[in-house]
């Protein structure tokens, strides 16, 4: 397994804090999570979102999720999940004003944290322009320097994206010399596809993308 690629999707979740918890129940304040999602409410961003993921903390695999709550003294909000842990977490300002909770009932006592990961909202097909690749390293790239703030001039570089296949499946790279594929998904750097119009053509169409940061 690529370890620079493992070393990056880490980085990107230590990006922002993780949150963890061992009993069934993991109570959250919704403002930091308001505040993040907020500085991506751009135009500029419009084709990538925070994504939140409930994971175990030592294997890094989905918590099992009986429901999501966004409370305050006075209502409560259901909350969308997914199998894979993913919380669609609404972006509300009322509720930050009203200092509210992200309350996840977990099914089982695991010891899980709340993840958080810059990915695309765009949908790649099964393939995919060296145009594509670069506009969206560089959507990435500054979406990530959004993120960081002030310490923004200490953020690594996005220098490629990383699609990842969907569950079950292991996608890969039909067009030779372009690209590494591992169990993981696979990462194409901009550097590699100095041409706009080539194209990289894959197995399968892409499940998610996220960026991708060379050490």
């Amino acid at each position: 397994m690529n370890k620079t690629l493992i070393s990056t999707l880490l980085l990107l979740v230590l990006v922002v804090p993780v949150a963890a918890a061992n009993n069934k129940f993991l109570s959250l304040s919704y403002d930091g999570f308001f505040d993040r999602i907020e500085k991506l409410d751009k135009p500029e961003f419009q084709n990538v979102k925070l994504a939140f993921y409930l994971k175990e903390m030592t294997s890094g695999q989905p918590c099992e999720i009986n429901s999501v709550k966004l409370k305050t003294k006075l209502k409560s909000l259901d909350v969308y999940f997914y199998e894979d842990g993913e919380v669609i977490l609404p972006f509300d300002k009322q509720f930050d004003l009203d200092k509210a909770q992200v309350v996840i009932n977990k099914k089982n006592d695991d010891n899980c944290g709340l993840d958080m990961r810059l990915e695309s909202v765009l949908l790649f097909g099964e393939e995919v322009s060296g145009q594509q690749i670069h506009n969206m390293t560089n959507t990435f790239d500054e979406a990530l320097k959004k993120q960081t703030g002030m310490m923004s001039f200490l953020a690594p570089d996005v220098v490629g994206l990383t699609f990842l296949g969907k569950a079950g499946t292991k996608l890969q790279i039909q067009t030779p010399g372009v690209g590494v594929c591992n169990d993981l998904g696979c990462t194409i750097t901009k550097i590699e596809m100095t041409d706009p119009s080539k194209k990289v053509r894959f197995n399968e169409r892409p499940n998610k993308v996220v960026p991708y940061i060379k050490k």
